[in-house]
């Protein structure tokens, strides 16, 4: 099945041809998401199938937690996987780019089963065309890459993972009040995060909870400015106003407030918005730590010779924002009926 590239854009989107024919690939990226889970990463994903510089290769619909009160164990990754179809579906571009159901458990020892998700990772890697750098783009957890990377480490070399995930690092950012020590998204698959972290030589840019909880709109602001863009962005605003309401019931009672955190959408940033010259995602901050262990309580352990990984302390919010502001408000058809 072909990637969505900048050629595909030209068919889909007739009114922004121009565009595309100026923007080529720049990168390869693979999609890793729970999308049955927070819409965030509904989000992203619509966000990078709308940028011609990131060739989006394949999605993988992952697993949550398995305590997920909202959705069953042993389905998680399948309900994922449907959730992406039905977002390209929304999209126009329902068989164009292939969906592909993660595994439905966590990590349980080093020596993984063979899984479809593994299989593509794999051979997406080491394909031999490696003219476009291919970064794997995780908001969730690690759980098919750790297990890709168990099954031939030869694939580190040849990847870098943009991760949304991981608690604050001490001494340097602090966590949300009555927060738990550790991350959401680490804690789906502490084993997987340990083996990408402790074990591989995988090249990391990691988003922290610190930084990606700076990616916050508001509702309004949603309703404004992504509702109106077609079918996509009406969408977009009732997954969230989907999980506003069910929060709100008892017995959770939650009251989200007039925010909403598109914490998935650094992936876009860090990777399609990158600098002309010399590409990098120049306008983002970053510091280099020694790539630490992860205790199975999801903690950082200090390990001074572990090799150096990014890890973002400011994500650009006005680039990544009205970037898709304007993505969904020129390229996409009218909403229908």
């Amino acid at each position: 099945m072909a990637a969505l590239g900048a050629a595909a854009l030209d068919a889909l989107l007739p009114v922004r041809a121009a565009a595309p024919a100026l923007i080529r690939p720049r990168c390869r990226v693979i999609l890793d998401n729970d999308f049955a889970g927070d819409p965030d990463g509904l989000f992203q994903a619509a966000h990078h199938l709308l940028s011609p510089s990131a060739d989006v290769r394949f999605i993988v619909g992952s697993h949550l937690h398995a305590t997920e009160a909202f959705l069953p164990k042993g389905n998680q990754a399948a309900a994922s996987a449907t959730k992406a179809r039905e977002l390209l579906s929304v999209m126009g571009l329902a068989d164009r780019v292939r969906v592909i159901a993660g595994a439905e458990t966590a990590l349980e020892s080093d020596r993984p089963s063979a899984s479809a998700a593994a299989d593509a990772i794999i051979a997406e890697a080491l394909q031999a065309d490696e003219t476009l750098p291919l970064f794997y783009c995780a908001g969730a957890g690690l759980t098919d890459l750790a297990t890709a990377w168990l099954r031939e480490p030869r694939i580190g070399r040849h990847l870098t993972l943009v991760w949304i995930g991981g608690p604050e690092y001490p001494g340097i950012w602090y966590p949300p009040p009555q927060q738990e020590p550790s991350e959401y998204n680490l804690t789906i698959d502490i084993k997987a995060a340990q083996v990408v972290f402790g074990k591989s030589d995988i090249p990391i840019w990691q988003v922290p909870r610190s930084t990606y909880r700076q990616m916050m709109v508001s509702y309004e602001e949603l309703v404004d400015k992504v509702r109106p863009s077609g079918a996509v962005g009406d969408y977009l605003v009732r997954q969230i106003e989907r999980v506003m309401a069910e929060l709100q019931k008892p017995p959770r009672s939650v009251n989200l407030g007039e925010v909403y955190i598109l914490g998935d959408s650094p992936l876009v940033t860090l990777t399609a918005l990158m600098s002309p010259w010399t590409p990098d995602p120049s306008s983002s901050l970053y510091v280099t730590r020694p790539c630490p262990n992860i205790n199975d309580q999801g903690e950082y352990v200090p390990r001074p010779e572990g090799r150096a990984i990014r890890v973002y302390s400011q994500i650009d919010t006005r680039l990544t924002v009205e970037d898709l502001y304007s993505k969904l408000r020129h390229a996409m058809p009218p909403k229908r009926g």
